[in-house]
C-alpha cells in the first residue's frame, strides 16, 4: 500500500512541475510598419436564418408572422397614443 502511494504521489508531483514549467507561447512581435486593418463593418440589420415554414404549414397564434406583429404593433401604438390624448384633455380634480 505504502509503494503505490508513493508512487501515485510521484506521478502527481511529476505532472505539476511538467505543467507549471511547460514551455510558454510567445506571442507574434508586433510590426509597427505594417497597417491595422479596420474590422468589417456590422450588418445593418439582423439576417434571419434558420428554417422557414412554408404557408401550409404555419399554425395561426403558434407561428410568428413579421406582418402580423407589425399590425399588433402599430395598434397598441394607436391606443397608446389615444389613452395619451384623452388623458390631456381630462380635467384635474
Amino acid at each position: 500500500m505504502s509503494m503505490l502511494l508513493r508512487s501515485l504521489l510521484a506521478v502527481g508531483m511529476t505532472s505539476l512541475l511538467l505543467v507549471g514549467c511547460g514551455e510558454k507561447e510567445e506571442a507574434a512581435p508586433v510590426e509597427a510598419a505594417a497597417p491595422v486593418a479596420a474590422p468589417a463593418p456590422a450588418p445593418a440589420a439582423p439576417v434571419s436564418g434558420g428554417y422557414e415554414p412554408s404557408a401550409d404549414e404555419r399554425i395561426p397564434g403558434i407561428t410568428l408572422d413579421p406582418a402580423q406583429i407589425a399590425a399588433e404593433t402599430e395598434a397598441a401604438a394607436a391606443a397608446a397614443a389615444g389613452e395619451v390624448a384623452n388623458f390631456a384633455d381630462s380635467e384635474p380634480q
